[in-house]
């Protein structure tokens, strides 16, 4: 395979490749391999140019499709007749966008969200930036999916996605919620606020909150599909000691290096790696409570401080790969999508 497939965005990987032959399952209660496969294939696409995704889902089956911009949040949201499948983009490098989406990485200092517990501060405020209707009337996503499902409002307009179907109440449309890595921890968020969701599938996503945020969704359909020694579900760490609580969501999925779906991981020590968090927890806090909006010069500290965060955060990846053995390369999206489709077709 072409390394350049690999990496998001890639514009020469055909997405959604024999489709016809593994439809999407709306109506499915447990976890669904060609679900699964679906919307790995989705959060993959949320990488590409909106322009481009609208085509490729349409041709999957289907044509109705909006995108949602934020600062350094983007989210698609396709539907057809049935389902409503809305991804979220994860961290991409190759744009400009990837400064302000740093910061939603590092800023991991917990907050109390309002679907209950408490979630990474930064995952919270990106999924806000797009959340809610704007004051100038500008409608937000949470508005247009309840349109899409018949939880609210009518739309009048369909959107990017000229010639689908028009929103409309009482649709009966079941609405499907994935991403991949930063973009699955922003599925999880916009679902927790969504009881009417039928379903999440996250992958390579890191940890989003506390326990009391995690049994929001107890009951619900949420998978969390890890892929090998992928480390970023790793991160953050719950560190008590240290009030740095995040708890693992939903029906783990793991990949194998075999391609083998299984339902734990292997064990990890991650002791030392733990007490590296808490030495850069400490220094990160000292840091931020130095810097004040009012003082001068305050904008080239805040940048000091976000570029010395980034190294850190950078040598604790580091140490998970070489001293616990996870290897970054095992969280391209791509991986993820041809396990998946390989399982789905071993299923048959």
């Amino acid at each position: 395979m072409d390394r350049s497939s690999m990496v998001p965005p890639s514009m020469d990987y055909e997405y959604f490749q024999g489709a016809e032959n593994k439809p999407f399952e709306p109506e499915a209660r447990e976890f669904s391999p060609a679900n699964a496969w679906w919307l790995s294939e989705a959060s993959f696409l949320s990488y590409c140019h909106p322009g481009f995704a609208r085509m490729a889902l349409k041709l999957a089956g289907f044509p109705g499709f909006r995108f949602f911009q934020g600062t350094g949040t983007e989210c698609m949201v396709a539907w057809n007749d049935e389902t409503v499948i809305t991804a979220f983009r994860g961290t991409e490098m190759r744009s400009i966008s990837f400064f302000y989406e740093l910061i939603t990485d590092l800023n991991a200092f917990p907050v109390e969200f309002e679907g209950g517990g408490n979630v990474h501060r930064g995952f919270r405020d990106a999924l806000y930036e797009i959340w809610e209707d704007t004051e100038d009337g500008e409608e937000g996503l949470q508005s247009f999916l309840r349109s899409l499902t018949g939880d609210g409002p009518a739309a009048e307009d369909a959107g990017v996605g000229v010639g689908g179907p028009t929103p409309n109440k009482d649709t009966g449309r079941s609405l499907w919620l994935c991403g991949h890595s930063l973009g699955g921890a922003l599925a999880a968020l916009a679902f927790t606020l969504i009881p009417r969701a039928a379903g999440l599938y996250i992958y390579g996503a890191p940890r989003i909150g506390d326990g009391e945020f995690v049994r929001q969704s107890e009951g619900r359909q949420v998978f969390r599909v890890e892929h090998k020694l992928d480390p970023i579900p790793m991160v953050p760490p719950d560190l008590p000691r240290i009030n740095l609580n995040f708890s693992d969501l939903g029906t783990l999925i793991y990949i194998d290096d075999r391609g083998v779906l299984k339902s734990s991981r292997p064990r990890f020590s991650l002791e030392k790696e733990k007490a590296m968090v808490q030495k850069m927890y400490r220094r990160q806090t000292k840091r931020r409570k130095n810097i004040s909006g009012i003082a001068k010069g305050w904008w080239r500290r805040l940048v000091s401080h976000f570029k010395r965060s980034r190294r850190e955060w950078s040598a604790y990846l580091s140490a998970l790969e070489k001293k616990a053995g996870m290897d970054m390369s095992d969280h391209m999206p791509i991986h993820y999508v041809v396990s998946l489709w390989n399982h789905l077709l071993d299923s048959d």
